[in-house]
């Protein structure tokens, strides 16, 4: 009992053990994923469970400022306006600049209608950001949804001057002002309607809303003649439509206007003859006409009366006046020209005239109308301003048209007028820029200043002059000078440090480093957390091969910016480029376990990785080298860099077992790719398994059939060949005899592992028989350093020796340097000779020279011989050229053995040369010729000349 009562007093200690342990050790998400999960959460519509991770979040991080804003999103999406409110607000104080905090907090307080609110926010945001359009676009709708038509008309116009060619904005600016005509039709206001109307179409001319809006007010107002040129414009696009063609017939019936209704009505039945609704009509429209003209029109009356008495001032007034109240502007302003031509300077007129121009939106006529009027009464403070404002408008006009020479004459008019006009100045300064003419516009500029030297909006606009001029010291001064009257105007101070992040921008492209190295610090001295300064300042010394400056400002700004994803991943390459490799892969790993989904951090540190492997391998440490590519292999089993490094790594250290599993894996993943397709040949034919590396090296082929490639592939193939055919032929010639002997020679050899063996059999014709001599030759490789030739003939004696042995052994020294040490027996004749074989043998690259001695013992004689042989090589070894000297008769001469046993004490000399050429390192041949001097006596010489033919193909 008191055992069990241990073990359970034992498993509970345990599991109390294994709880505080995973407490103390299992730290939890950190904010930023919390953050993803409820980004990932908030986009598949599951608000409650992205609600409870954002709140997570904020635990962690409560300065946590998008988190905050997604969870003012996310009691948005859930109707939970007031915690919304709360949470946008709260990130707009810690983040004033946060742009998508200000269209929440607009997108918030226009959902609860609190239009006022949602202004401010948007003045707000417009402070911080002049001429963003989306603020824009959202302080227009504001307007409108608070049915200030007037202002937002004005903002309207505004906002398309700015973005003369978006579509976006294009669209809004149609939408206002067919929602302010709608709103002043609703309330009868027809002629604010129909201006808002017009204003549509003068941007969207084929808008069907405005079209019909405005023929309908020209209806109901009386105003048929401009119904009908809207029906005409119309029909001017589309002259075969039934619906405009019977709607001008109706206009013309309203307007009484039966002759021009009837050929309507008969121009319907020539292109609808059977139409029976045509045809319905003729008869009533004929009827109405007559019942019509039974009466007069006080119009037609009055009209009467003008052409009867052209100076009658009643009839005329009520005739311009009947225009009007129709909106028949061009009618009004025939009559009022007809009675000017009587009465050219009546000031009731003229005035009229005004009136009707300047509301039919002819700022130019009406200005030079307002001009007249002036002249004539210069004490009218009234037509002063109302000149000048004529004038201004023309000016706009023109501009908005971009006719730049016109708008300049306008607004210099104006300011002739009145020279302290902010408008004008204004106006004129901007079409001035709209020229990308900064010379006048600081001319004017400056001339408003002489007259408004405190005025910030003339200061600021000066200030962005000389800016993009490149005038950065003046620019500055400036905003200097605005930042110190106004010091607690957040905008000013934004100003000045925009001032010199775009000189600093500029001077960068210019490749002037040092002095916009100098602006960035200057705006860093004034706002030492200045995010852009800190990363233009990182990357500036790290381009200009200052990495200690560079890390300087990059730990700099993670000081203030301590979790910033892209400075720590720029502080990690930066010490990359200081070979500072643990370090770098110290922050690239900490940002890979932190966001192990996001492939840049785990492609940062895997490059760190390779860098550092790299290094490794620069300085000879493969076995470092190798183990950290296994590391790069254990995030990406995938990546081909370390793949093939690894694969050439076990190769130099003749690991070839290892190298090979490491090409097929590369095969496996990347099967098109020739680079370890060739490494596995190469592998394979390192272990000597010449049958598989020249399959693989046929891939190669398949894939890339390159000249380097199909060599390769023949030269595995030849390895694969054990046996070997060949024809010799030894032609020489004498000049001190007529016959000239040959010998023939066919050769079969067998390849294996350590070396090879050869039977040949020679045929040579004399004149006293046919001789054959039978040869047997082994090469044998006892170690790599160390290797054994032998040589046996035997022959019927008729023209070859009886018989012939040879035996080298041949050893490899340090340096290329090769020695060889031997013995040779000749019986021929009744002599027989026992000969000892030096020899030495250099490699120079592609050359390689050898020199052998012979010491021969025919007794009771002894000679000496030597020969010189050097050797050029080409093609990869494959092919050389040859010369060789010779001094004496050697035992290895085999046109001169069957003499032998005479020449042997002779003094000969000989020189040859030769070339052997390998075709796809399966055909050889070669040609040698060797010219052979020797002294019979002491004034006596003989020559022979030999040629010497080969031929040899493996299989």
């Amino acid at each position: 009992m008191m055992s069990l009562f241990k073990y359970i007093l034992s498993g509970t200690v345990l599991c109390f053990s294994l709880q505080v342990r995973a407490q103390i050790f299992n730290k939890g998400k950190d904010a930023d994923e919390l953050y993803e999960e409820a980004v990932k959460e908030t986009r598949l519509n599951h608000y409650q469970k992205a609600i409870q991770l954002s709140k997570e979040a904020l635990q962690k991080r409560p300065d946590f400022t998008d988190q905050e804003l997604l969870l003012g999103r996310l009691y948005m999406l859930t109707g939970n306006t007031e915690l919304a409110r709360r949470y946008v607000k709260q990130v707009l104080i810690k983040a004033p600049t946060y742009h998508d905090a200000y269209l929440y907090a607009i997108n918030i307080e226009m959902t609860a209608k609190k239009h006022q609110e949602a202004e401010c926010y948007a003045d707000q945001g417009l402070f911080y950001f002049p001429e963003d359009k989306e603020l824009m676009l959202k302080k227009l709708g504001i307007l409108d949804a608070s049915e200030r038509f007037f202002q937002g008309g004005n903002y309207a116009t505004a906002l398309l001057e700015k973005h003369t060619n978006d579509t976006t904005v294009q669209r809004a600016y149609t939408g206002h002002f067919l929602l302010a005509g709608r709103y002043y039709q609703l309330r009868n206001n027809q002629l604010l309607s129909q201006q808002n109307y017009e204003r549509a179409l003068l941007l969207d001319p084929g808008n069907a809303e405005a079209k019909a809006a405005i023929t309908s007010m020209y209806i109901k107002s009386g105003s048929y003649t401009r119904a009908i040129e809207q029906v005409n414009a119309e029909l001017a696009e589309n002259p075969g439509s039934y619906e405009l063609m019977m709607r001008k017939l109706g206009l013309l019936q309203d307007m009484h206007d039966y002759p021009e209704a009837i050929d309507q009505l008969q121009q319907i039945l020539k292109r609808w003859p059977s139409d029976a609704k045509a045809r319905g009509m003729e008869t009533p429209l004929r009827m109405e006409a007559a019942a019509w003209y039974a009466n007069t029109d006080p119009y037609l009356l009055y009209q009467g009366v003008l052409e009867k008495n052209p100076g009658n001032r009643e009839a005329l007034d009520k005739v311009i006046g009947l225009s009007m109240s129709r909106g028949a502007y061009r009618e009004a302003t025939a009559w009022i020209n007809r009675g000017l031509k009587n009465n050219p300077n009546d000031p009731k007129l003229l005035a009229l005239k005004l009136d009707v121009l300047e509301s039919d939106r002819k700022y130019t006529e009406a200005a030079l109308l307002a001009e007249k009027l002036y002249a004539n009464n210069r004490s009218s403070t009234d037509l002063k301003s109302r000149y000048t404002a004529l004038k201004i408008a023309s000016g706009r006009d023109y501009l908005a048209q971009q006719q730049y020479d016109l708008a300049l004459a306008e607004f210099d008019k104006a300011l002739q007028t009145d020279p302290r006009d902010t408008t004008a100045l204004d106006m004129m300064a901007n079409t001035y820029i709209s020229q990308k003419d900064n010379v006048h516009a600081l001319q004017v500029l400056d001339q408003a200043l002489v007259s408004y030297p405190s005025n910030n909006r003339f200061l600021l606009k000066k200030s962005g002059i000389l800016a993009s001029m490149g005038q950065y010291d003046e620019a500055a001064a400036i905003a200097e000078q605005l930042l110190r009257q106004s010091p607690a105007d957040p905008r000013y101070a934004a100003n000045l440090t925009d001032l010199h992040l775009t000189a600093g921008r500029t001077l960068l492209q210019a490749e002037e480093y040092d002095m916009a190295a100098r602006e960035f610090r200057t705006v860093l001295a004034q706002a030492p957390d200045n995010l852009e300064a800190l990363n233009y300042l990182v990357n500036l010394h790290n381009a200009t091969g200052q990495p200690d400056s560079s890390l300087f400002y990059a730990d700099l700004a993670l000081t203030h910016y301590p979790d910033n994803k892209e400075l720590l991943l720029k502080k990690a390459g930066i010490l990359t480029d200081m070979k500072r490799y643990n370090e770098a892969n110290a922050i690239s790993y900490q940002l890979m376990q932190r966001y192990p989904f996001t492939v840049k951090y785990r492609t940062a540190y895997t490059d760190g990785l390779i860098a550092a492997a790299s290094a490794y391998q620069r300085n000879n440490a493969p076995d470092s080298a190798l183990a950290i590519y296994r590391q790069v292999l254990g995030l990406n089993r995938k990546d081909s860099l370390a793949l093939l490094n690894s694969i050439n790594l076990l190769s130099a250290k003749q690991e070839y077992d290892s190298a090979l599993l490491y090409a097929n894996q590369g095969i496996r993943f990347y099967p098109d790719n020739t680079s370890f397709i060739q490494k596995r040949a190469v592998t394979l034919e390192n272990k000597k398994m010449y049958a598989e590396a020249a399959l693989a090296a046929d891939s190669v082929v398949k894939f890339s059939r390159t000249p380097e490639n199909l060599d390769y592939a023949d030269y595995l193939h030849s390895k694969t060949t054990k046996n070997q055919f060949g024809m010799f032929f030894l032609h020489s010639s004498y000049d001190y005899q007529d016959n000239s002997y040959n010998i023939a020679t066919l050769e079969y050899r067998h390849f294996f592992k350590r070396g090879s063996y050869a039977a040949r059999l020679n045929y040579a014709g004399r004149e006293q028989g046919t001789g054959l001599q039978g040869e047997a030759e082994l090469y044998y490789t006892h170690n790599p350093k160390l290797y054994s030739y032998a040589l046996a003939t035997y022959s019927n004696e008729l023209v070859f020796p009886r018989a012939r042995l040879a035996y080298s052994l041949f050893k490899t020294f340090k340096h290329d340097i090769e020695g060889e040490l031997g013995i040779r027996y000749l019986s021929a004749d009744s002599s027989n000779s026992v000969s000892g074989v030096a020899s030495i043998a250099k490699t120079w690259k592609d050359f390689w020279v050898n020199f052998r001695a012979y010491f021969i013992s025919d007794s009771p004689e002894f000679y000496t011989s030597y020969n010189l042989t050097a050797r050029y090589y080409m093609n990869r070894q494959q092919d050389y050229i040859s010369f060789n000297a010779g001094l004496g008769t050697s035992p290895d001469d085999r046109s001169r053995l069957i003499q032998f046993p005479k020449l042997a004490g002779l003094l000969t000399r000989s020189v040859g040369a030769g070339y052997q050429k390998t075709f796809r390192y399966r055909t050889t041949a070669g040609i040698f010729g060797t010219w052979i001097n020797q002294k019979i006596t002491t004034i006596e010489f003989q020559n022979q000349y030999d040629i010497y033919i080969t031929l040899q193909r493996k299989f």
